[in-house]
């Protein structure tokens, strides 16, 4: 019983206070107007990866599933959530979220203050260039087998 609580407590504090954030978000249809604003839950102080989940362990961070909104947002329907990609690389070149943050690249160095936002933009230029001179800062590697699928 006491660790029911404890996941309860969790579940309210995130989800009471994302009420709060929200309040006014949903139309009288509990559909939620206009598109997804980081600005509006950037109150709760949520990690990424709460959302993104598979950002710590995979090469796209990827987005979230309706039943995880679902766990605070209980009125919404089972519908796709509207996303649209920020950055589109070349076919031929390799990024993975999960080894930039292993590098402990936080998420703000390419995608800017998200939580200052309501729409998402591209801040970073993912021009070859950049790239390296992003590595050679961090002192990375510039291995072109790094980045590129040799031989495509």
């Amino acid at each position: 019983m006491n660790g029911k609580r404890t996941i309860l407590r969790a579940v309210a504090a995130v989800c009471v206070p994302l009420a709060i954030a929200l309040a006014g978000a949903a139309g009288p249809t509990g559909k939620a107007e206009g598109p997804f604003s980081h600005k509006k839950h950037a109150a709760l102080k949520l990690r990424c990866a709460f959302c993104h989940v598979t950002v710590d362990r995979e090469e796209q961070a990827g987005f979230p599933e309706v039943a995880r909104c679902k766990s605070c947002h209980t009125e919404i329907e089972a519908r796709e959530i509207p996303s649209a990609r920020v950055y589109k690389l070349a076919d031929f070149v390799f990024f993975s979220h999960a080894r930039h943050g292993e590098a402990k690249v936080e998420c703000a160095g390419c995608h800017g203050e998200v939580n200052e936002s309501d729409a998402i933009k591209p801040v970073r230029s993912t021009k070859m260039i950049d790239c390296v001179n992003c590595h050679k800062e961090r002192k990375a590697t510039i291995a072109c087998n790094s980045c590129h699928e040799l031989g495509q």
